[in-house]
């Protein structure tokens, strides 16, 4: 009944970032893309031959989008020639907003672009996000003209529970064209499942009702009612089989990234300056890349990190920049912070539309509540001005500051507890000289925890920590200022 599973003949499949730039601005976009047409957001030439030669050698599939890819499509053409060398027609995809079909005339103007390079397929993000900006008669203008043309159109449609408002108007199109469609949910589980007040409630409702609504339009349009017609995979979902989650993605700048198929968040290396098989065996020598290059499910990350943030397993891959990767492209931006910086200076830098990670490094001499009150205005200063962060570290309880709930409140929480490194556990400071598990005989967080509490007990704390009414109690480690030989 399925109308196919994928016709592209790589196991794998990678993504080609050929631009930062979006007219769309998505609420959600993890790759902060915005619709400024800088030079630097797009991908150069020599980077795009690069990135086919290597993902074409390791037998990596290629999907071009961003970005928007039809945003220029002058710079678009000239991607897919140079992929049409590595590739065929066949093997490569296209992922677009759909923004550019505003009429059937040009709809048809860049539909017959791929038709001439001999693609076959086009995949249309079809979301309450992407929805928001881009008509629904945009989609229906690139369904009608993609019949005439001969191109395939395959519908990427996410739902939640606030999804309602397009719910009906996406299930008519598919009976309507008899289109195939990629169908996925998310949405919030658990105990928050209680408290939301979208009107379908959850995910699952929205998919009952969306299902619903396809069934009765295909009566009127006399196409099949069953589900199973209408569903196909632009993606490769079998390369589980093969590689986990592993889905690569190149950036303009030709950095790579690995992990899942919607976050990217694992920094591999530049494609620029080594070859990706070289990046992948280093890669798998790190705690997400063991797993994502492995027949394990990336899933199992979450045994190492802690119980209250282990709900989202891309948590460990978004903090990887404080382990000395530099990232500005994805996930959270690592900002190290001392007592002597200007924080309002800092604060002045820092984006709206981007999330932080902040680690406080502070000295002895820092730990009283002047530095507290310092620390503290500067986060509210980031809280009114609508900046998303997370501490990566806890707070000394001496400074007198409040976390939030989503902030570690003890060294088993820190995020900054222990890298994996050459297969092997590292810790942090003062514990960079602690030789810890091999990744593949550590079992959990708490068993690399475990034997972090029992070395820490050969070291003595300072002395202001010593006579500190909270580290006598044991309300706070001071494991930061702790005296190593």
């Amino acid at each position: 009944m399925v109308i196919k599973f994928d016709h592209r003949h790589k196991p794998l499949d990678g993504d080609i970032l050929i631009t930062m730039a979006c007219p769309v601005e998505c609420d959600f976009c993890v790759y902060s893309c915005t619709a400024s047409r800088e030079k630097e957001k797009w991908m150069p030439t020599e980077i795009i031959r690069k990135v086919a030669e290597q993902y074409s050698k390791n037998d990596i599939g290629i999907r071009i989008c961003g970005g928007e890819p039809f945003y220029d499509v002058k710079r678009l053409e000239e991607c897919i020639d140079i992929l049409l060398e590595y590739y065929k027609p066949i093997e490569i995809l296209v992922i677009s907003s759909g923004n550019f079909a505003f009429n059937e005339k040009n709809a048809e103007k860049n539909l017959k672009l791929l038709k001439r390079k001999g693609l076959d397929t086009l995949v249309i993000s079809s979301d309450r996000f992407h929805l928001k900006r881009v008509p629904i008669r945009n989609i229906e203008n690139i369904l009608k003209v993609a019949q005439k043309v001969g191109i395939e159109i395959v519908l990427r449609i996410t739902l939640d529970g606030e999804s309602i408002s397009l719910l009906e108007s996406l299930a008519e199109l598919v009976p309507k064209y008899k289109t195939p469609i990629e169908l996925h949910t998310w949405g919030i589980v658990g105990r928050a499942e209680h408290l939301d007040t979208s009107p379908l409630k959850n995910a699952a409702k929205a998919e009952a009702f969306f299902w619903q609504k396809l069934a009765e339009f295909a009566k009127k349009y006399n196409s099949p009612k069953d589900p199973r017609y209408y569903l196909t995979h632009s993606a490769k979902r079998s390369q589980r089989i093969y590689a986990s989650d592993f889905f690569p993605t190149t950036f303009p700048d030709g950095s790579v990234y690995g992990c899942s198929m919607t976050m990217k968040g694992c920094y591999l290396g530049n494609i620029m300056k080594e070859e990706l098989l070289d990046m992948l065996i280093r890669w798998k020598k790190t705690l997400p890349g063991y797993f994502n290059l492995s027949n394990l499910s990336c899933h199992e990350i979450r045994r190492f990190l802690p119980e209250r943030f282990n709900e989202d397993r891309c948590e460990y891959c978004r903090n990887i920049p404080l382990n000395g990767v530099p990232r500005e492209a994805v996930g959270r931006i690592a900002v190290k912070i001392t007592m002597d910086m200007d924080l309002e200076k800092l604060a002045d830098l820092m984006r709206e539309k981007r999330e932080y990670l902040l680690s406080f490094r502070l000295k002895p001499e820092d730990l009283n509540l002047e530095t507290g009150e310092r620390i503290k205005k500067f986060l509210q200063l980031l809280e009114d001005r609508k900046i998303k962060y997370f501490l990566s570290r806890p707070l000394p309880k001496c400074l007198g500051i409040t976390t939030r709930e989503e902030d570690p409140k003890n060294c088993y929480e820190c995020r900054e507890l222990f890298i994996i490194e050459d297969g092997r556990v590292k810790y942090c400071e003062p514990f960079q000289q602690l030789k810890g598990f091999e990744i593949e005989y550590a079992k959990d967080r708490r068993q690399i925890f475990d034997y972090f509490v029992m070395e820490k007990r050969k070291l003595e704390p300072i002395e202001k920590c010593k006579s500190c009414l909270y580290f006598l109690r044991g309300q706070c480690d001071g494991l930061c200022f702790r005296e190593v030989n």
